[in-house]
């Protein structure tokens, strides 16, 4: 095997030769953890065969698909590439992107929903998404942004916040995404910008004082230092 690990690190087309040519996942798979050993502390170069149609980095080629030629996009070569890498779904001929593919996909990277037909956007798929990754959510539907889904984002990233429908903005979710991203006190309504509030972002993150009312500056800030040498 190391042998052949070396002939692959000196002729990186062959990766791409060799991966058209399998028909399995479970034989891709295989493949990969070969391949990927000698390739990836290598520089990426630039992959051409004798036809000239296949012009891709070896990265790129092994798992996203813009440089495999469409013909040759199957059903289990496209599942690997969004296994791998979501966003590869962009990619995906659109008879291949089915539910299941689609939530592989997501579950990979959620903001992979972006590419995700609008008929697969289903409440499951939408919540898997935010969980993964909490910015997904301004790829959900309205009519599935509920205060669940949006919980689950803000939850996962505080900047998510900016894509949450007004009427979900209440306390507890704004507290959420200023715990998790103090930054994210910029989409906080006025109305919330209590104290408590404050000084939980302030204390995550020192640039969302800006976002505090002058009124509580002086208070947050002091209280927010001491808080975070305790932390420290």
């Amino acid at each position: 095997m190391e042998g052949k690990g070396h002939a692959l690190a000196r002729h990186p087309g062959v990766v791409a030769l060799i991966l058209l040519k399998l028909d399995s996942l479970a034989e891709i798979n295989a493949f990969s953890l070969v391949a990927s050993r000698y390739l990836a502390l290598r520089q990426y170069k630039t992959l051409r065969d004798h036809t000239r149609w296949l012009h891709a980095k070896a990265y790129m080629v092994t798992w996203k698909l813009w440089g495999v030629p469409k013909e040759k996009r199957t059903y289990l070569l496209c599942l690997a590439a969004v296994t791998r890498d979501g966003h590869a779904l962009e990619h995906v001929p659109k008879k291949h992107r089915d539910y299941a593919l689609c939530l592989a996909a997501i579950t990979r990277h959620g903001t992979a929903l972006w590419y995700v037909p609008e008929e697969h956007r289903d409440y499951a798929m939408c919540f898997a998404a935010v969980t993964r990754y909490g910015n997904a959510l301004q790829f959900v539907p309205d009519e599935h942004r509920d205060h669940v889904i949006c919980f689950a984002a803000v939850t996962r990233n505080g900047y998510a916040l900016r894509d949450v429908p007004d009427e979900h903005r209440d306390h507890a979710l704004c507290l959420a995404a200023v715990t998790r991203n103090g930054d994210a006190l910029h989409y906080v309504p006025k109305k919330h910008r209590g104290y408590a509030l404050c000084l939980a972002a302030v204390t995550q993150s020192g640039d969302a004082l800006q976002f505090v009312p002058k009124k509580r500056r002086d208070r947050v800030t002091s209280n927010a230092s001491r808080k975070r040498r305790r932390l420290v």
